[in-house]
């Protein structure tokens, strides 16, 4: 449900009921059943007040999957590693509790397509999408675009020959970036709409993620 490098919320209740709040990244989960966070950075004095091992934490993220939503559940702090890299480990929760966010469903996919900006093109990958917006990726170094900028996206079939499908079009609506790549949600306008339907027809699942039939 979150994704790796996610930001995640903290908090901490001590045995005495003194609460602290702190933001940390999500790392992964081990196949011991254990989940793997960055270190806080907080000061010496309230980690060692706060993060104890045994002590309960309430975690929260935001998952980008499906309808979306706010992720929360109680883990317990089994362990603080300091070197070689420092980070908390936690059990895995029984269960959580998820708040959605979106209005509709969107759908994990991993689609190579071109971007066209003006006389610009450039290729990407679109990583999820709905009915009214999808999110693709470039390098890093790529020019950066902006909000309100109208774009073009069209998804290309890699074993088709070159056969492409209708344009997804629409302004830039949010932008993501890290280390390694950037990230774009676009809106959709009327067209883009109408064409992402039909593009959302040809999807089958493959047990990971949504890919486009043969």
């Amino acid at each position: 449900m979150i994704e790796h490098g996610s930001d995640v919320t903290l908090t901490v209740t001590t045995p005495v009921g003194t609460s602290f709040r702190c933001a940390s990244k999500f790392i992964g989960a081990h196949s011991d059943h254990r989940i793997l966070l960055e270190m806080p950075r907080i000061s010496e004095s309230d980690l060692k007040d706060f993060y104890q091992e045994g002590f309960w934490l309430i975690v929260r993220a935001i998952s980008q999957r499906g309808e979306g939503g706010v992720v929360q559940f109680r883990s317990q702090l089994l362990h603080i590693i300091d070197e070689p890299v420092s980070m908390l480990v936690l059990s895995i929760p029984q269960s959580m509790t998820i708040t959605n966010l979106r209005k509709e469903a969107r759908y994990e996919v991993n689609l190579g397509a071109m971007l066209e900006v003006g006389e610009r093109r450039v290729r990407c990958e679109v990583r999820d999408m709905s009915k009214s917006g999808c999110r693709f990726i470039l390098p890093a170094l790529s020019k950066h675009l902006t909000i309100g900028e109208p774009v073009t996206l069209v998804v290309q079939f890699e074993t088709g020959k070159g056969r492409s499908f209708p344009a997804l079009s629409g302004p830039i609506c949010n932008v993501q970036k890290s280390n390694h790549y950037n990230g774009y949600g676009i809106k959709f306008d009327e067209l883009g709409t109408s064409n992402a339907k039909e593009l959302l027809s040809l999807l089958k699942f493959d047990g990971t993620k949504f890919k486009l039939r043969a």
